[in-house]
């Protein structure tokens, strides 16, 4: 890699670290254990660079230890505490399939096409028949209901039943389920840009859209008119993306993974930055903050 390559490197590199510093100090977290968590992406990743060759046996210590800087000992440690492990991410996924199958499956759907209120158990139209065929793990269903009233996507009604108010699952807090979607949210970003910038002859669709000097008087008519153009546009894709006739249920490792995720970026020049200042307007915007206007197809998972 040629020395005008790494100055760039190093300065995208200090791009995304600012405002993930930022974010790190709200949250209490000091650089050594930054560095501690640094060190395991580098062994995790080392690790999955060896591909095929290490799938099946024990990790190379020491082709690790040499791509990553790190010591034998420490690299052992690391490896010893689980950091080959895929990071544990499936239980959104789960409450997540659920509610998009209510969306979508004709079978727990009303005359008009909407989802019908569902009775908690009972008989094959149920929310427990829905976590069954799109959880595959019937034993969650309280658990899982539990967790869509939290977030507030699903609502009991008067009747005992439950219904469906939101298509979302995404919740935009500071609190650990915010804190999940960030990571995940950040991560499938990341590794599309980084899929393009190896694999440029087939990248992964990925559309910036800006005005740098626009006048603040006209943003918030234009975020509200994004926002809903969004929404209409997540809606459509949701209901092809999620179509029953092409979605596998229950356990299937060779399932796809595939989406898209828009958000709107907003630089606010008079605003100090911070986190409480984030949360603040995201919640006057009615929670959607960061999901808007971004094009990207995420990684399978």
């Amino acid at each position: 890699m040629s020395e005008s390559l790494k100055a760039a490197v190093r300065s995208a590199v200090l791009r995304i670290l600012d405002p993930l510093v930022r974010w790190l100090l709200e949250a209490g977290i000091g650089v050594g254990d930054f560095l501690a968590l640094v060190k395991i992406a580098y062994v995790r990743a080392a690790r999955e660079q060896g591909g095929a060759a290490e799938e099946h046996k024990r990790p190379n210590v020491s082709r690790i230890s040499v791509v990553t800087g790190l010591t034998r000992l420490e690299v052992t440690n690391i490896l010893a505490v689980g950091a080959t492990d895929p990071v544990a991410r499936g239980w959104r996924q789960r409450a997540e399939r659920v509610l998009s199958g209510w969306w979508n499956d004709g079978s727990f759907q009303d005359e008009l096409g909407r989802p019908a209120p569902l009775t908690v158990r009972g008989g094959k139209r149920s929310f427990a028949s829905l976590v069954e065929r799109y959880s595959g793990e019937s034993w969650r269903v309280a658990t899982i209901l539990e967790e869509l009233l939290r977030v507030k996507a699903v609502r009991r009604l008067a009747d005992g039943r439950v219904e469906a108010l939101s298509r979302s699952y995404a919740t935009v807090r500071w609190d650990p389920d915010g804190v999940t979607e960030f990571g995940e949210q950040l991560s499938e970003h990341c590794a599309t840009l980084v899929h393009n910038l190896k694999f440029p002859a087939r990248a992964r669709y990925v559309r910036r859209v800006l005005n740098a000097r626009l006048d603040p008087r006209y943003v918030p008519m234009l975020v509200r008119d994004l926002e809903q153009q969004a929404e209409t546009f997540a809606d459509s894709t949701d209901d092809a993306l999620n179509d029953p006739k092409q979605t596998v249920t229950g356990h299937r490792k060779d399932a796809a993974s595939l989406g898209i995720a828009l958000y709107v970026f907003e630089t606010d020049h008079g605003g100090s930055g911070d986190l409480s200042d984030w949360s603040s307007r995201s919640e006057r915007r009615g929670g959607r903050g960061m999901r808007r206007i971004r094009g990207k197809t995420r990684p399978a998972r």
